[in-house]
């Protein structure tokens, strides 16, 4: 019995769990539609209201769930997924795939230009709008804030 309560507590030590939460503060951000006319994303604002982004990973970077808070002209909205999946490009920018229950959507952060990109509304070929967050770190916010 000794040894059945050894074996437990060695496997929780040697297999950690992940499970973290980051929230991201931004101030501005673009918006950009789809234009079948000029076959490109145009710009259609930017917007200088205040958004929240929390990335929940519970167990694995490919579980869990991301929301984001959005103020637009005074209204709350929220984007929110599970996590269905998580990629690194090249440029080691992470992706979080995302699925509900109605849109899937993908979320790259850049950290070099502290910018979040969330494409959203997927029909059959391509992400039909994207914003573009210039973000902050929560803990940068905190520290500035006992300044």
């Amino acid at each position: 019995m000794k040894l059945l309560y050894f074996l437990i507590l060695c496997s929780t030590m040697v297999r950690g769990q992940i499970d973290s939460q980051e929230r991201f503060y931004s101030d501005s951000r673009q918006y950009f539609v789809w234009s079948e006319d000029a076959q490109s994303y145009v710009l259609k604002e930017t917007e200088y209201e205040n958004s929240v982004i929390d990335i929940r990973e519970i167990n694995s970077k490919s579980n869990g769930y991301v929301a984001i808070s959005v103020v637009d002209d005074g209204r709350a909205r929220l984007y929110h997924g599970s996590i269905a999946g998580f990629s690194v490009n090249d440029k080691q920018e992470p992706t979080w795939q995302l699925r509900s229950k109605s849109m899937r959507s993908k979320l790259t952060l850049n950290p070099e230009a502290n910018t979040f990109t969330y494409l959203f509304e997927a029909d059959a070929k391509r992400y039909q709008k994207i914003f573009v967050f210039t973000i902050r770190r929560a803990a940068e916010v905190q520290a500035s804030q006992e300044q």
